[in-house]
């Protein structure tokens, strides 16, 4: 019992000079273990492939996370007062549920290992989606935090109509930076799309925030213009597309090839190849040699 009660009262930190008691350093051994996981998860993610990123970015969230609560646990002294209330766990948990969801929009937004067109826009508007997730979530749990004049920003129906305007932004990129195997005219068919979806996004945007943007216009005329520009745009990408159409180049067709003549056959006819006349002793044909002028058996 004597050596167990040495070994309790043994402080390690004043035994290595590091000015830390045996409490501390396992504090920051914990935390420094955790806070190296955390940066080799970042690292993962940066090589990973697909949808695997979103996986890693969560993981070293959640480890950062853990590394920030075992510095508050271990150090609360050095902790200066402004940020006690956000080392709580329960805050740290919802912070990090919120970044994880930004992290994994933002690896949807990039899309850059998908390779079709409305694929990659499907999977822009899902990050579209997870950000407005992100901050719906943020603006419940931390509204107190919030800023009186971004909190008219984060209601549903806002987040929702952001959303929507950002998402035919999106499909307007898409139908006109589409990158087809086809003909040029069908290259500037799907272009004639991009208007008509960017109106949409400029008339919707207009009627659901131009009130807050402080600019005087009427809101007849802007739509009038922008529906005249988007028709115009429309018809110049079909006019391009029917051009490109019937300047196509056209095939030739090709002739029958004709059978070729009997004499012509005859002078792909294959020659007879020599054969051997003579057998050695060990039953091996014997071939002439030319060079020589005498015969012998094969290979000799």
């Amino acid at each position: 019992m004597s050596a167990f009660s040495g070994a309790d009262s043994f402080d390690l930190g004043e035994f290595l000079g590091i000015g830390l008691d045996t409490r501390e350093i396992g504090y920051l051994a914990g935390a420094l273990f955790l806070g190296l996981f955390a940066i080799s998860a970042l690292r993962r993610a940066k090589r990973a492939e697909g949808w695997l990123p979103i996986v890693w970015i969560a993981v070293a969230i959640g480890l950062i996370a853990g590394s920030l609560v075992v510095v508050a646990r271990g150090f609360p002294d050095q902790i200066p007062d402004f940020l006690r209330p956000w080392t709580e766990p329960n805050r740290l948990v919802r912070i990090g549920a919120i970044l994880a969801l930004v992290g994994g929009s933002l690896v949807c937004l990039s899309g850059h290992w998908i390779r079709g067109a409305l694929a990659r826009w499907t999977c822009r508007v899902i990050g579209l989606v997870l950000a407005g997730v992100a901050v719906w979530l943020a603006a419940g749990w931390f509204s107190q935090d919030v800023p009186e004049d971004i909190r008219p920003w984060t209601a549903d129906i806002v987040i929702a109509r952001c959303v929507i305007v950002l998402a035919l932004a999106l499909l307007a990129i898409a139908f006109w930076v589409r990158h087809t195997w086809g003909t040029p005219q069908i290259r500037w068919g799907n272009r004639a799309l991009a208007p008509a979806a960017l109106a949409f996004a400029v008339i919707l945007g207009w009627r659901w925030f131009g009130s807050s943007l402080g600019v005087d216009l009427e809101p007849v005329k802007l739509e009038q213009t922008t529906i005249l520009v988007a028709a115009l745009a429309t018809a110049t990408c079909l006019l391009i597309a029917i051009g490109a159409y019937l300047m196509r180049e056209r095939r030739q067709a090709k002739r029958p090839s004709q059978p070729f003549p009997i004499n012509e056959k005859a002078k792909f006819r294959a020659q007879p190849l020599p054969v051997a006349v003579l057998l050695d002793e060990q039953g091996r044909p014997v071939l002439p040699n030319a060079s020589r002028g005498q015969s012998g058996p094969a290979g000799a």
